[in-house]
């Protein structure tokens, strides 16, 4: 399969992961950061750009976590890495929160960025 989408697990010096929250009123949902690669953006690049418009911030560390089987042969990729300036968000994010293992059940995430979580705390 080809990877197709990338995504990152934004990390603090605690351990704590950044997680924001997007959607209107009863449908808002925490997640993490990513997107889908375009053309021929490289993994890096597709993630870098994706975390640049979402809270225009530089990643360091980054470094390849796992892959994910998708439907179709298609794979999403994911990232860890961490930022270290003042983040901005993108109009489109209500709100954004660093959260430990302990949190995870406080916020309502899609299956598929609980399940990510869940293997990056188990680490």
């Amino acid at each position: 399969g080809m990877v197709t989408r990338c995504s990152i697990i934004i990390y603090d010096d605690f351990g704590n992961v950044l997680i924001a929250e997007r959607g209107k009123r009863n449908e808002r949902t925490w997640g993490m950061f990513g997107k889908e690669m375009k053309g021929k953006e490289t993994e890096e690049k597709c993630i870098s750009k994706a975390v640049d418009k979402d809270i225009k911030c530089t990643i360091f560390d980054l470094k390849p976590f796992k892959e994910y089987d998708l439907e179709d042969e298609k794979k999403l990729k994911v990232f860890t890495g961490s930022v270290k300036e003042y983040i901005t968000c993108h109009k489109s994010i209500n709100d954004i929160k660093w959260i430990s293992k302990r949190n995870i059940e406080d916020y309502v995430f899609n299956d598929e960025d609980k399940m990510i979580l869940n293997d990056y705390f188990q680490n």
